[in-house]
């Protein structure tokens, strides 16, 4: 997890990106959202964070899942060019977020 502002234009300094990579022989194992729950609290605990954000491609679905077992919802889509075309690509993008209040609420609830 990185400070937004250092990946996004105009994010403010007390937003976090949260952003994942595994390997394919890891991939549904739900590592992804183990370590994206524990990143997330980390943030919320002890850095201070007021607003977590994470993007992907629409076409991505496991990514999305992810995003959303681990309590982030769907903020937006949008259309980012970039200068080499992918499969997916002209679906767009989205951006899921989840706020502090949120999560305090899914941290007492268990459902996060």
């Amino acid at each position: 997890m990185v400070p937004s502002s250092a990946a996004r234009e105009g994010a403010s300094p007390d937003e976090a990106e949260l952003g994942y990579r595994l390997r394919k022989s890891a991939w549904g194992k739900g590592y992804a959202t183990e370590g994206s729950r524990a990143l997330i609290r980390k943030g919320f605990t002890e850095f201070g964070v007021r607003r977590v954000v994470a993007e992907t491609m629409a076409v991505n679905l496991a990514s999305r899942r992810v995003m959303e077992k681990a309590g982030l919802t769907l903020v937006r889509s949008f259309h980012r060019p970039w200068p080499y075309p992918i499969e997916g690509d002209d679906l767009g993008d989205v951006e899921y977020a989840l706020n502090r209040a949120d999560w305090e609420r899914q941290d007492r609830t268990g459902h996060c």
